[in-house]
This record gives structure tokens, sequence and C-alpha cells, in this order.
């Protein structure tokens, strides 16, 4: 028989399997820490019924703020128009003395103008007309006194 000399294992780059006994892996004693396998991801931003909760504040603010300024802005034009309302009588009697006076003025102009003309009436409608005519209003120089 042939001898083989042997190297120390620690040598060894490989060793036949048939040579040493099998060596099987043992947990430390108290056995091994436990491993945490959950996920803790960071928070991404808010949930979705806080997103829904926001839109749906935001949304009523909103809503309400238009609300209010449309009571608002009609409040001002119901004032404005009671205003206007109130002052109308006011500047239609103005408009209508200014009217009298220039009237006035214009009869005076047609019957210097028209003085040598046979027939001629100042201020009278020469127009064969049912239509209603400003000049027809008033008698101007009794308006104008008084």
């Amino acid at each position: 028989r042939r001898v083989v000399k042997r190297r120390p294992l620690k040598y060894l780059m490989s060793i036949p399997p048939n040579e040493l006994p099998p060596i099987q892996d043992m947990p430390p004693r108290g056995g091994y820490p436990q491993i945490k396998f959950e996920r803790h991801l960071p928070s991404r931003g808010p949930k979705g019924w806080q997103i829904w909760a926001g839109a749906t504040l935001a949304i009523a603010f909103g809503f309400n703020q238009v609300r209010r300024c449309n009571n608002e802005r009609n409040q001002e034009k119901l004032q404005e128009r009671a205003n206007r309302y109130a002052i109308a009588p006011i500047l239609q009697a103005e408009e209508d003395r200014k009217y009298m006076i220039r009237e006035y003025i214009a009869l005076k102009r047609e019957a210097e103008i028209m003085k040598d003309v046979p027939g001629w009436e100042v201020g009278k409608n020469h127009y064969n007309s049912k239509k209603w005519f400003p000049r027809a209003v008033d008698d101007f120089k009794q308006s104008l006194i008084g």
C-alpha cells in the first residue's frame, strides 16, 4: 500500500468528503436575534380622507365668501337704487326748469323772427299730429314767475 502523507487541514483547499465527519452549523446559545421584517416607510403626505376633508372645507369656505360678497353687493345696489329713486324727482324738476327756460327763450326768439308773418301763432304746433310734444305742457311765463 501506498502511504499518503497528510497535510494539516488548514492547508488543504478541498477535503474529500469521505474522510471527515459532517459538521452541522448550530445556532448560538439563546438563539439568533429576532429579525424585524415589517416595512417602516416614511409618511408620503396626508391620507386620502384628509385631502377630501381639506378640499371640502376649502370649497365650502369659498362658496361662503362668494355668498357674502354677493349679499353685500346686492345691498349696495339696493341702497344705490333707493338713493336714485329718492333724488329722481329733484333731478327731474331741475331738468324741467332748465327746459322751461330754454323753451321760453326759444319762443321769444320765434316771436321776434315771425312778427311780420300774418296769422302766425307763437308756440303752436304746425304739424298735423296727435303725438305729445313738450311745448304743450304748461304756460311758460306763469311757470317761470311762480
